[in-house]
């Protein structure tokens, strides 16, 4: 690190000092500037600031501990290393100095070789922490930069998520995805089919992040544009699946639920696969657990699926969600489990869709505490009035 040409300000109000100094410090490369009290010293940094202030104590006008005391209170200056030159060796004076904010001190009669040791030291750690502070400020704006753009990603991924339930007659739904990080792995999605029917999904991808938030872009996209070409869930899984095993260079996989439900028969009609089972909250207030279909998760290996068929009667309610819900940890490493949602969905007494959303979230909110989010938390919930409803 090179410190020619650093600009040393000798504030002393001796003629022979000044020139002392000047002859120690020239030849090491230094440029000497030079005021004889503390008023001087402050008019000379006003015109040209230095590196470093090599300042006597005992001068007229403005001493040195004024001079230090208002070099450090200027928000230009305060960060200047300021060495004192003193013939004092009392040690309250010595920690008045460092007190003001002083560096160091050098004993008067001067050493050369201690004097240009000393200022070639704060000079040199004044360069490393101007080095340091620069940086870290560039890092501070490219983290800042990032953050925008993430934000920017996070509502562009959360955009292409439904906002909004199909009009459907004597079905209400509603959904919530809560990302574990910056862009989220898990999507929903609500599918308007011919025939009135609707297209349910629930899907969780491995991983978190970035990687995970293109790879759900990619299999939302292809699953949502296959659905109405497919004969059934189970079809639609397939060629969602085939798609993605030559679209996938990370290795990532998507965990996928789709059901069709035809509001005028009632008839649910779903495929599997590896994907947390759905519930299924009958109008009495039991619960079925939707865990006959099952199947391969998407993007790993070729696939074939089950299909499956249940009826819903008027004031059922399908609860769909991801393991960011069940696999929920609190402060003292206890799991949510799928005990308590189960509980959650059976205790619901109305409130329509997005009570039921609301109330589970809440519930997993509330059971981790501070404890971090380690997954994506997602639920999406479908309920039906009945075919009566529907045809009216």
């Amino acid at each position: 690190m090179s410190l020619s040409g650093a600009k040393i300000l000798v504030v002393d109000d001796t003629p022979s000092n000044i020139q002392t100094l000047a002859a120690t410090l020239k030849p090491a490369g230094y440029q000497v500037l030079v005021a004889t009290n503390g008023q001087q010293a402050l008019e000379a940094m006003a015109r040209v600031r230095p590196d470093l202030v090599l300042l006597d104590i005992m001068m007229p006008v403005m001493d040195g501990f004024e001079a230090c005391a208002a070099i450090k209170a200027n928000q230009d200056w305060q960060d200047i290393p300021i060495i004192f030159l003193t013939a004092k060796t009392e040690t309250a004076d010595l920690v008045k100095g460092f007190e003001l904010g002083a560096v160091d001190y050098v004993s008067k009669p001067f050493n050369a070789h201690e004097l240009t040791a000393r200022v070639h030291t704060h000079l040199t750690i004044d360069r490393l922490r101007t080095s340091v502070s620069e940086k870290n400020a560039a890092l501070e704006r490219a983290q800042a930069q990032m953050s925008a753009e993430l934000d920017l990603a996070r509502a562009m991924q959360m955009a292409i998520l439904p906002s909004r339930f199909p009009a459907a007659p004597g079905c209400d739904g509603a959904a919530r995805m809560l990302p574990a990080t910056a862009m989220g792995g898990d999507f929903y999605d609500f599918i308007e089919l011919p025939g009135g029917r609707i297209g349910l999904v629930m899907a969780d991808v491995s991983g978190k992040g970035v990687p995970a938030a293109f790879f759900m872009a990619v299999a939302r996209t292809n699953l949502n544009a296959l659905a109405a070409g497919a004969s059934g869930p189970a079809e639609c899984l397939e060629r969602t699946n085939d798609v993605l095993l030559t679209q996938n260079p990370m290795d990532l996989f998507v965990t996928v639920f789709y059901a069709v439900f035809d509001p005028a028969t009632g008839v649910l009609t779903y495929a599997n696969g590896g994907h947390n089972p759905p519930m299924l909250r009958r109008a009495n207030g039991t619960v079925d657990i939707l865990s006959d279909a099952s199947g391969l998760v998407l993007g790993m290996f070729p696939a074939t699926y089950q299909q499956h068929t249940v009826h819903l009667t008027a004031g059922d309610i399908l609860v769909l969600y991801t393991d960011g819900v069940t696999e929920a940890f609190n402060v003292r490493d206890e799991m949510y489990e799928e005990a308590r949602l189960l509980s959650r969905v059976r205790a619901h007494a109305g409130g329509g869709a997005t009570a039921l959303v609301s109330s589970i979230v809440d519930s997993v909110i509330e059971f981790s505490g501070t404890a971090p989010q380690s997954d994506d938390i997602t639920v999406a919930v479908l309920s039906w009035a009945g075919a009566a409803s529907a045809a009216s």
